[in-house]
């Protein structure tokens, strides 16, 4: 499945890099500016380890950046300027604490702006109470499948969620209890989908789950098992409670209408809760053809709760 923010910008285009490629940049970089240095000598090329050393801070860890800021120091302040022909050692000396300390203020600004950065995305995309992904990074995700040119062998199957009686446990036991019923599922569905797949927290006690599958044929069994397993989860809690599923299967393809597959998913939900709650009722993979258009009723079935 594909990553929740698309990289359009620079953090997220650096993001993409992996290792190997920050340090083969690093590296390089490093080796131009040390020739450079000694070619052209009268130009200082100290201010140039700058975007080096911002770059390890931010893409690297602590440990490996404070290495990097380290080398650059002393890759621009001993092979060329300390042995500067007349050149006083106190003023050698100063030159180095400075640029230690430039570069090593660098580094602290880099590495507290890449703690922000990653502590705001984070809420920009999770729900706070629950810590399950949240409305606009479903919207996004959901969008990002949509994006296929062509339909091809991947599937996908959503579950819309949505907790029985939500408003008779907080009536009775308090929003407390609500909360603490809201955390509890999370933490029920997160482990049914066993890293297959990711929930989102859409609204109140509303909660969606995206489940890459290998073909459609895999789609009815997986949210199946996934109902199953969280319906076993919810009953051995403190505060027992049952969930109605509405399911989908579908091909990913930008000729699918995002909204008209959640309202045929809400309306499978809607339907089994109508018809005893703790229910299944997934509908019958959705051909492309069907999109951008009125849902069509595909067919489903109600399956219990175990």
């Amino acid at each position: 499945m594909s990553e929740l923010v698309q990289t359009s910008n620079l953090a997220d285009r650096l993001d993409a890099w992996s290792a190997w490629t920050t340090w083969t940049v690093l590296a390089a970089g490093g080796l131009a500016l040390i020739s450079a240095d000694r070619i052209f000598p009268a130009v200082g090329m100290g201010p140039l380890f700058i975007p080096l050393i911002a770059l390890a801070g931010w893409r690297l860890g602590l440990r490996a950046s404070c290495f990097v800021t380290i080398i650059a120091c002393f890759l621009n302040i001993f092979p060329h300027h300390v042995h500067e022909v007349g050149l006083n050692p106190d003023v050698a000396v100063a030159r180095g604490i400075i640029r230690f300390s430039a570069y090593g203020f660098t580094l602290a600004v880099i590495h507290a702006l890449r703690r922000t950065y990653d502590r705001e995305r984070v809420r920009a995309t999770h729900d706070a109470l629950t810590n399950a992904l949240n409305r606009a990074a479903f919207d996004r995700e959901l969008e990002t499948l949509l994006d296929a040119r062509e339909p091809g062998d991947r599937a996908v199957a959503l579950a819309m969620i949505d907790v029985d009686d939500f408003k008779r446990i907080n009536d009775t036991h308090g929003h407390g209890v609500g909360d603490h019923v809201l955390r509890e599922l999370t933490a029920a569905a997160t482990s049914a989908l066993h890293g297959r797949g990711r929930l989102f927290r859409l609204a109140g006690d509303e909660f969606a789950a995206l489940i890459p599958i290998a073909s459609t044929a895999a789609g009815r069994p997986t949210i199946e098992r996934f109902h199953q397993e969280l319906s076993a989860a919810l009953g051995q809690s403190r505060y027992p409670t049952t969930v109605s599923m509405g399911g989908l299967v579908f091909q990913p393809s930008s000729l699918l209408d995002r909204a008209a597959l959640m309202h045929e998913a809400d309306g499978h939900m809607y339907a089994g809760k109508a018809a005893g709650k703790g229910r299944v009722r997934i509908a019958a993979p959705w051909p492309v053809a069907i999109a951008n258009t009125d849902p069509v009723p595909t067919g489903a079935e109600l399956v219990p709760a175990v």
